[in-house]
């Protein structure tokens, strides 16, 4: 893993929520955003764990066609660890507002469970297709 500022990290463990949108840029490189759905550490009201939903983006050099990444094997309810730093950028908007945006740039991601146990969920939600995330 590369060298981090370990006061600018994070990790956040979840599940995918939709498949990864990827965008080319001008050069050639490619920037990719995910989202995972991950469990708060507490129950609500009615004995239930909440999720909160984490946006995360990662940038491809030209080199690394996204087709030949690890983004092009993730599947809807993959249960991943995203390795991520914090970025800040300020930029003016088309009325010309000052916008602020925070930005988890993922470094590295690992997948948490087997391809065998992925299936198998796979599998159950296909039979029980009732509109619910499958997890």
């Amino acid at each position: 893993m590369p060298s981090m500022n370990i006061c600018n990290y994070g990790v956040a463990i979840g599940r995918l929520v939709r498949p990864p949108k990827i965008y080319e840029n001008r050069d050639g490189s490619h920037k990719v955003r995910y989202t995972l759905a991950v469990r708060r550490d507490f129950v609500n009201r009615e004995g239930k764990r909440d999720a909160d939903f984490i946006d995360l983006e990662t940038f491809l050099p030209a080199s690394n066609p996204p087709e030949q990444s690890i983004y092009s094997k993730l599947r809807v309810g993959t249960l991943l660890a995203a390795r991520y730093s914090l970025s800040s950028s300020i930029y003016t908007d088309v009325s010309g507002e000052r916008q602020y945006r925070l930005s988890l740039l993922t470094k590295s991601i690992d997948f948490m469970e087997s391809r065998r146990t992925a299936d198998d969920r796979d599998a159950r939600s296909e039979q029980s297709e009732d509109g619910e995330l499958p997890f």
